[in-house]
């Protein structure tokens, strides 16, 4: 960890790192894929060059829990996000995360989410933090449950790239559950 405003996470395939503005076309890319956008809550598809500058901004990495990692994978570039932020209605943290299709079903999510939740819920003392998925993408759900994520609820989600709310299935994972994927 080099400062309170940077920090370099590896995995044996994947650097996790602060997300910076001139990610801004790989996050583009993936973020506003017809596949991707609708499984989120805050990106569009087509998502304008503007709105991707807005949202990575807000996002930077402050030493809070409110930010997101880029998920690189080293010669190829940001592959992905990983996203951690505060609910404050149940106080409790929420993570994210989406990674390119091209990359889907080769274990990087798992992977990354692994040693980020791992890192940063101790690092800001989180001994729960919150997940869900919209229950049109099954997959989300295995990658949280081979964390050790446990299945709470089921609820409605809202995303900017659907045009009605969406089924959701919600989770929680306590930090001593959690299985890193490494």
């Amino acid at each position: 960890m080099a400062g309170e405003d940077n920090f370099e996470l590896k995995t044996k395939r994947l650097t996790l790192r602060p997300l910076r503005l001139d990610d801004w076309r790989p996050v583009q890319r993936i973020g506003g894929h017809p596949s991707v956008a609708p499984m989120l809550a805050s990106t569009l598809t087509p998502w304008p060059k503007a709105a991707v500058q807005a949202w990575i901004t807000a996002r930077r990495y402050r030493g809070t829990p409110r930010f997101c990692a880029a998920i690189v994978r080293p010669g190829r570039g940001v592959i992905g996000v990983a996203g951690l932020g505060p609910k404050p209605a149940q106080g409790l943290c929420n993570c994210a995360y989406f990674i390119d299709p091209r990359h889907w079903g080769l274990g990087y999510a798992s992977e990354a989410m692994g040693v980020f939740l791992d890192y940063f819920m101790r690092k800001f003392d989180l001994f729960e933090v919150e997940a869900d998925h919209f229950t049109d993408n099954p997959a989300s759900g295995a990658v949280l449950r081979k964390l050790g994520f446990q299945e709470i609820a089921k609820g409605w989600g809202k995303s900017q790239a659907r045009l009605e709310p969406a089924p959701v299935t919600l989770y929680r994972l306590r930090l001593d559950d959690l299985k890193a994927v490494l």
